[in-house]
């Protein structure tokens, strides 16, 4: 496995969490092994991502928040992490709810 490729795919996605979770909230991490697969999970109590929007947010260049008019976001870190991971034989997805909090599960074979 390329290091500093999944390094910078679990830097994207921590940065994502430590962005949309308040203060007081829980960012967690976890890994197990099943099977001949690496399983990492990153999971945050923020502010969740609307069901209509969870179809797109690997798309390169969108944006949940269509108000925003900062641009210290590319919107392509999803993107690039998907990529990322499919190029390491894996798949990344995503479980989320409004108020309660998003979950990526990475997959990825036991390298």
């Amino acid at each position: 496995a390329d290091y500093d490729r999944l390094n910078q795919v679990l830097s994207n996605l921590i940065s994502n969490a430590l962005r949309h979770t308040p203060k007081g909230g829980m960012i967690s991490l976890d890994a197990s092994s099943i099977e001949k697969r690496v399983r990492i999970e990153v999971k945050d109590t923020g502010s969740g991502i609307p069901a209509d929007d969870l179809p797109f947010i690997f798309d390169r260049f969108w944006r949940g928040d269509k108000s925003r008019t900062d641009r210290t976001n590319s919107g392509l870190g999803l993107a690039i992490a998907k990529q990322l991971i499919q190029a390491h034989g894996g798949e990344i997805n995503v479980e989320s709810e409004v108020s309660k909090g998003t979950s990526f599960v990475i997959e990825m074979p036991n390298l």
